[in-house]
């Protein structure tokens, strides 16, 4: 886990219209989870928050309608088997949707 594949992660889902699509578009969040994972990205919440932090300090403008997509939604858990959560910023799941 690193803030390098959660930057990473935000390029990509800020610039890949295919993927961010794929990912609002999974039909459950454990699809979602596999497609990050089968995407190779591996971030914590913190990780995740620490870079979204620098990505604002870095622009002295406002967020880009991508950026913006990239980084809404709230907070989204994903039950993992072990009993655990794990968090999916930016993501929009479906129960979020109704």
């Amino acid at each position: 886990m690193s803030t390098e594949s959660a930057r990473a992660f935000y390029q990509k889902v800020s610039t890949d219209e295919a993927f961010a699509n794929q990912l609002r578009n999974a039909d459950s969040d454990d699809q979602r989870f596999a497609t990050i994972q089968a995407a190779g990205y591996d971030f914590t919440p913190e990780e995740w928050a620490t870079v979204v932090d620098q990505i604002k300090q870095s622009n002295d403008q406002e967020l880009s309608e991508s950026q913006l997509e990239a980084v809404s939604g709230g907070l989204t858990t994903l039950p993992l088997g072990d009993g655990s959560v794990r968090a999916l910023y930016g993501v929009v799941s479906s129960t979020e949707l109704s």
